[in-house]
Parts: structure tokens; sequence; C-alpha cells
């Protein structure tokens, strides 16, 4: 009997196995995505509604139409719905008032056909959505495939009377779709883990039930072999006897088992729960706790907390120190929530926050936001294990009483790191009308730029030892021609932020890099490109570059150099080496760009193997006077030699400086004094 019943439970495992996976994948999941990607949907329509209200509300008041025109295009161009989407306005003529998505070349849309549909005009089709209040969705271009419609788009379209413009919002659906990537297979994995579970408890559960009733069988049949037919009668009542003994004790099992099952389950949905909601590494609530305790608060005040140079402590130390220096900067805050009645949670990597529900009033705040800002001054990290004590100190970003509390803290955040502050308290009027206005002038000044194919090549030469060219750097430029027909080049110091915030440096960096790629042909030598990690982690952007080289061949792929930045924030060196790799194997070099800035990661240089270094050159401008940078440039020379990495100087800006860096055995040179940028290549 015992066999028989497990093989069918057995099969009944299985059948159930293949049903709940069957249930998972093709219901429950796409159930979740479709959950997630709605509930993105209407938080950035609910955005663009605000907004809609915002201009509504501006409408009513306005003395001067183009003061108001220009007041919308401030705001609009500060305003991004889910990861690119924009708002652009025209007029009922169809007359193009505000641009910000920079989608349409002429400013009347009222002739625009919509592509792949030769037969419907988008003017009248835009119109059409908002009379029947649906949303328009459409197949539209992308900047690195302007001429390959196949991306499809959305659109919620509202309208103003007292100004006659259609206000109409401009979403890739696929930026909605970046929130549930991963989903299924979190979903699967949670599924197939609570399946093992459940199976484990059911045998757990079935075992203690078989058992019971296996013995109560075989002691009826003993019963029955031993005993005659003339005591049957009287044997029977032991039996009935026996067997509501039996069943009694099978059901104390089944509710014993029912509460361990109870307990488990409870057990279970609270380690759950503190994964979702706990960081293991300091027990403190995290970022996801955090915005759920105060989405329904009326007043919220959070102070982030970031720990300066931290990666220098990892670097120093190891990151099992840096570990435990966190752990004690969240025990030392702590101690400050509970004086202060706040709570605190680590945010991300080394940044935690302070948060006050309860409004505790401006006076006291300002004490608050005083001790906070010092708390570390003159207390440091003990590390015992070690013995040593690491002085930290902290940068705060504040906001109070706003209405995306975190992300507004985050502002101030950045703010006061940029701006070398203690702390910044985050206010409506941060970003002041001048830099709004200085956005919009670069931002047009750039799009006519790429209009008219003025983004230039410039080419700075590298020399080798003997002060002959062997390779050019490419640099962008913008060529600017004034009102009196005065040609001027523009470095990129003075838009490149702004082109980065208005999502025209992947266009700008498109134009540049193809125009260089176009000129291999005219050079024998090498062309290098600079590249950060911000690059490297654009999807777009890799697409794009992958484009351009698509078209070159693998001979003059061999005379590519990729400058990759070291004094840029590489938070993940996997990425980075199977980007190298990748390239590496079309035959296109690597060289590590600012070498010597900030806390060069040299275990990673051994493992990328880059085939140049180039020092930075707030080494090699001092490296005739500053003992210090002298020391640090031949370490480096040492060190490159060792692994055969050839050695690149730039801010070559003396005979003297040339000179003494060729003794210690640099390679190649750059700088004024060798050769300035060019848009000419020989």
């Amino acid at each position: 009997m015992n066999n028989k019943i497990f093989l069918k439970i057995g099969w009944l495992l299985i059948i159930s196995l293949l049903g709940y996976l069957f249930f998972v994948v093709f219901f429950l999941s796409p159930k979740v995505n479709n959950y997630f990607s709605n509930a993105e949907i209407k938080k950035e329509r609910l955005q663009f509604n605000k907004i809609v209200t915002i201009i509504n509300n501006k409408s009513r008041n306005y003395v001067n139409k183009n003061s108001l025109t220009k007041d919308l295009e401030l705001l609009l161009s500060s305003i991004t719905l889910a990861k690119t989407g924009q708002i652009y306005i025209f007029d009922s003529s169809g007359k193009i008032i505000i641009d910000t998505t920079s989608e349409f070349n002429s400013k009347d849309i009222s002739k625009l056909i919509l592509p792949n549909n030769k037969n419907k005009s988008f003017f009248e089709e835009i119109k059409k959505s908002y009379n029947s209040k649906n949303t328009f969705e459409y197949l539209w271009n992308k900047p690195y495939d302007a001429y390959n419609y196949v991306y499809p788009k959305i659109s919620w379209v509202e309208y103003n009377k007292d100004l006659d413009w259609y206000i109409v919002s401009s979403i890739y659906k696929e930026d909605f779709s970046i929130y549930v990537e991963g989903i299924n297979s979190l979903i699967l994995n949670i599924s197939i883990l609570l399946f093992v579970l459940l199976v484990i408890i059911g045998l757990f559960i079935t075992i203690k039930v078989v058992a019971p009733i296996n013995r109560m069988f075989s002691e009826v049949q003993k019963a029955q072999i031993k005993h005659s037919n003339v005591d049957m009668i009287k044997k029977s009542k032991d039996e009935i006897g026996f067997l509501a003994n039996q069943f009694n004790t099978l059901l104390d099992q089944v509710e014993t088992n029912r509460k361990t099952l109870d307990d488990h389950v409870q057990k279970k949905t609270k380690e759950i729960s503190d994964k979702l909601y706990y960081d293991e590494l300091t027990n403190l609530k995290n970022r996801y706790a955090l915005q759920e305790d105060i989405k329904d608060c009326e007043f919220v005040s959070i102070a982030l907390v970031d720990i300066d140079s931290f990666d220098d402590i990892n670097e120093l130390y190891g990151f099992s120190t840096g570990n435990l220096v966190l752990i004690e900067t969240a025990n030392i805050l702590n101690e400050f929530g509970n004086k202060y009645n706040v709570s605190i949670n680590r945010i991300h990597g080394n940044v935690f926050s302070v948060t006050d529900k309860r409004m505790m009033g401006f006076s006291k705040y300002d004490q608050f936001i005083s001790e906070l800002s010092t708390l570390f001054k003159s207390r440091p990290i003990l590390i015992e294990e070690l013995d040593i004590e690491i002085f930290i100190d902290v940068t705060l970003g504040i906001s109070i009483a706003q209405e995306e509390p975190l992300k507004t803290a985050g502002i101030a955040l950045k703010r006061a790191k940029k701006t070398n502050h203690r702390y910044f308290v985050y206010n409506n009027e941060l970003d002041r009308r001048e830099i709004i206005e200085r956005s919009i002038f670069w931002r047009e000044k750039i799009k006519r730029a790429l209009k008219d194919s003025n983004v230039i090549a410039f080419y700075q030469p590298i020399f080798n030892t003997k002060k002959e060219i062997v390779k050019y750097e490419t640099l962008m430029r913008i060529k600017d021609i004034d009102k009196d027909g005065k040609v001027s080049y523009i470095l990129p110091n003075l838009f490149l932020d702004v082109a980065i915030k208005t999502k025209q440096y992947l266009q700008l960096s498109n134009q540049v890099i193809s125009k260089a790629l176009s000129d291999l042909n005219k050079t024998k030598k090498q062309i290098s490109f600079n590249l950060s990690f911000k690059d490297i982690l654009d999807i777009d952007f890799v697409e794009s570059l992958d484009k351009n080289l698509d078209n070159i061949s693998n001979i003059n792929k061999e005379r590519i150099v990729f400058e990759i930045l070291e004094s840029d924030h590489i938070t993940d060196y996997t990425i980075l080496e199977d980007f190298i790799n990748k390239y590496r194997r079309q035959g296109i070099k690597i060289a590590i760009d600012d070498f010597g800035t900030g806390y060069s990661n040299f275990a990673h240089i051994l493992k990328i193997r880059p085939d140049y270094i180039k020092i930075d050159g707030s080494l090699i401008k001092d490296i005739n006077t500053d003992k210090n940078s002298y020391e640090m440039v031949k370490s480096i020379i040492e060190f490159s030699k060792a692994l055969n990495i050839k050695v690149i100087a730039e801010y070559i800006h003396s005979q003297e400086v040339f000179d003494l860096v060729n003794e210690l055995g640099v390679d190649e040179f750059q700088g004024f004094h060798l050769g300035k940028p060019n848009p000419k290549i020989e």
C-alpha cells in the first residue's frame, strides 16, 4: 500500500509542477508585467496632466504671449517623462510653438504624413486623438536611426482654448519596459522556490497522515488472523476503539502540522519582507522601505548623507574595511536618529538618509542640520579588527516639504558636491532663470549645428621621440558664424553639459565620430576617440558606434584607438572589460586616458592590459618643478614598461618638459608646444 500511495503522490507532484510552471509563465508573469507597465504609464500620465495644469494656469494670467512662450519653453526643456519623453506644443493650424523633442525639422506639421501610413495625416490624427480622449499610438524613428520608423511611441493630447494650443507628450513605449526588465526571471525563481517549499511541506504532512493509517490497517489485519469468528463481535468493539484512537491521533497531527505550517509561512514571509525592505549589511531599512514609509505623509524632510571620498577608503584599506566603515556609520546615525526621533535608511552604496516625518519645526531643524553636518568631524570610525581609527566627512543634500522629497534631496546633494559646500537645501528656485536661459541658448545653437553639419572633428597630433606624428586625438568643436560672417570654433566645455541634459549628446558624438572615421582614408596614422564610462553604459551610444564601425574595413579598424577616461567613476569593471574585449577582437586599440588622477586602480590595469596609458596633464604640467609629480610619473612609466604598455604624456607645454619626460622613458608626446588641434589631418 505504501508504494502505491507514494507512486501516486509522485505523479501528482510532477503534474502539479508542470501545471504550476504553465500558470506562472503564461498567466502570472504577463499579468505582473502588464501591471507594472500600466502603473508606470499612469504615473507618467499624471505627471503630464500636472504640467498641462501648470500651462493652463499660466495662460489665464499672461500679458505678453511671447513672454509666456519663453517661460513655458524654459519649463518644458527641464522636464523629462519616463526615460527620454518630452512635451511639444503646436496651434490649430499646425504651426510648432515649442518643440523640446527636436523631432520636427519643419515648424509646420500640418502636412506631415504618418510614417508607414501614407493615407493618414500626423496633424489630423493628433487632433482626432484629443477629440476621442484616446492615447495616440504611432511609429517613429530615433536620433541614431533617423530613417527607420519602427519604434512605437505614445502621446497624450490636451488642448488649451485660451491659446488655441495643442499640448502633446512624446514617449517611446520601450521607456516603460525598463521598469519590468528581469521581473519574469524573478517571478519564476520565487515561484519555483515556493513550489519546492510547498512540496516539502506537503510530503511531510502526507507522511504524517499515511503512517497512522498504515498502522491502523496493519493492526486490523493482525486482529482478523489471530481471532476466530466466535470472538469477532467482541473484538470488533476493541477494533472500533483502536480506530477511534488512531483517528484522534491523526486529527491531532493534522492540527499540529497546520500550526507548524502557519508558523513556517509567517517566518518565510518575514524573511522575504526583510530581504526586500532591509539592507543586509547594516540592517537598516533601504530605499524601497523609505519610499513606502513616506508615500502617504503630508510633510517629509529628508537629508541625504554622502560619505566623502569613500572610494579612497576602499582603495586604501580594502572593501571589507569599507563595509565595516558603513556598519559603524549606520550605528552612529542610529544614535543621532534616536536623539531627534528621525528614521535612518541606507539608500545605496555610501549614501544614507535621515528622514523627519513629524515636522520638528524650522528653529530646531537648523540645530538638526548643523549637528548632522558635523557629526563625524570629531568622531572617528573605530575599526577594531585592524586597531585603527578612520576619520570621515560627509556632504548633505536636504529637501524640506517638497513634492518628491527623495528626488529633490538627490538634486540638492549633487549641487552641494558640485559647489563644494558641506550641505545644500533644495528650493524651487534651484534652477535659476539665467541657468535655464543659458541651457536654451546652447540647446538651440547645438540644434542648428547638428542641422547644418557644423559639428567639426578637430585633430591634435601625437608625436614620437623623434617628434614625428604617429597618431591624432579626435576633439569635438562647433563651428559658429557670427552676424559679420566671422568663423569661430566653440570648445566642448561650454556646451557638453547642456547637450547631455537636452539629449543632444548622442547626435553630437555620432556626427563627430562618423566624420573622423571618414577621415581615416586621408591618413595612414592612427586616430583616437575619447569615451567615458557613461558612454559605455549607454546602449544607444554603443549601437550608434557599432553602426559607424560597420562601414570601416578590418585593416582600418586596426588604426583606431579608444581612449577611456580613467578619471571617470567606473562602477562596474566587468562591463568595462566586456566592452574592451568586444572591440579588441575587431582590432581596435585601447588606451587609458587621464591616468594618475584620483586613485588609479593598478589591479584593474593588470587585468585590462591596455595598449597605451596616457598620463594626466595635471601631473605633466608641473613635472619640472614638483618633485611629487616627477616621482608619480616615474612610477607610472616603470609600471607600464614592466607590462609592455606604451606611455603617452599630454600637456607638453615646453621643450624642458619634453626633454624631461623623454629621459624618463615616455614613448609618445602631446601638447601645444608640439602641435595644436586643427581640423586638417595628414
